[in-house]
């Protein structure tokens, strides 16, 4: 009876296995950095992704994706998100991005360690637990955003994008309630392996807009980003990279903040 119980459960073990669609990814990096006060600091990392993906007898789509080490707050909506989606669209919950974030098109990151000091396009962005919605057709995409509905300050956002033979231009608005809005704007053009994107936002009264170009020749890759912050700091960076193969990327960039330094660093990024 016991030998009969026993190979009835791995049965239906390994049958839920087969069902399940589960994979493994992970990211890593290791470099010498210079930080803002002038320090050279050895710094390295690595992490897994679980990624899980299925269906539903009709047809529609499910899953969800949470890092190792955000597990716990994965477990309760604040880490990772799931999903479902179907001819309707698609719709997340749990650490989303906000409507104006998932529609824009953001400036690159510079190097292969993610040497930023607040130089990309800065978003209102939304807090766990939020729901974010999306759907798209014929190279136009619309997304509408909520945070959590218990929450003191409600949050609410809207995106729109559309994409055409190498260009792209999004609008997004972000509303937090008891703050200022923001109002986004972003466009992208891509051209022989060139792509600039430039983009203006709004808050309060203050301005931020920028403009960054990467491109790629084979094995090589070269960022260049500038960027006017809403308190009048002037960014600029500068990133180059060099694609070893096997998922392995060397890089080395500079990224001065007038007013806050310059910070730089060399490394090899990995993807598995």
């Amino acid at each position: 009876m016991k030998k009969l119980l026993l190979a009835s459960t791995a049965l239906v073990l390994s049958a839920g296995v087969a069902a399940a669609d589960v994979s493994l990814s992970g990211d890593g990096w290791m470099g010498v950095q210079r930080d803002i006060s002038n320090n050279f600091n050895l710094i390295s990392r690595a992490r897994v992704t679980f990624t899980l993906s299925g269906e539903t007898d009709t047809g529609l789509g499910f899953g969800g994706s949470f890092r190792a080490d955000n597990a716990g707050p994965a477990a309760r909506g604040q880490g990772g998100s799931v999903y479902i989606e179907g001819e309707f669209g698609k719709l997340s919950m749990g650490d989303v991005d906000s409507a104006a974030q998932a529609t824009m098109f953001n400036t690159p990151h510079i190097g292969v360690l993610e040497n930023n000091q607040d130089s990309r396009i800065t978003a209102l962005g939304s807090t766990a637990t939020a729901a974010l919605y999306e759907y798209s057709i014929d190279g136009f995409g619309v997304a509408l955003g909520v945070g959590q509905l218990t929450t003191g300050d409600q949050e609410v956002s809207i995106g729109a994008s559309y994409t055409f033979d190498g260009f792209g231009v999004a609008v997004g608005y972000e509303y937090m309630e008891n703050s200022p809005d923001h109002i986004l704007v972003s466009g992208q053009a891509t051209f022989e392996g060139v792509t600039a994107t430039g983009f203006f936002g709004r808050l309060d009264g203050d301005d931020q807009f920028g403009l960054a170009v990467e491109a790629g020749f084979d094995e090589i890759g070269v960022q260049a980003r500038a960027k006017r912050d809403f308190d009048g700091n002037d960014h600029l960076g500068l990133g180059v990279t060099y694609d070893l193969g096997g998922g392995a990327t060397m890089g080395a960039s500079a990224n001065r903040v007038t007013g806050l330094g310059t910070t730089a660093d060399v490394g090899v990024a990995f993807s598995f």
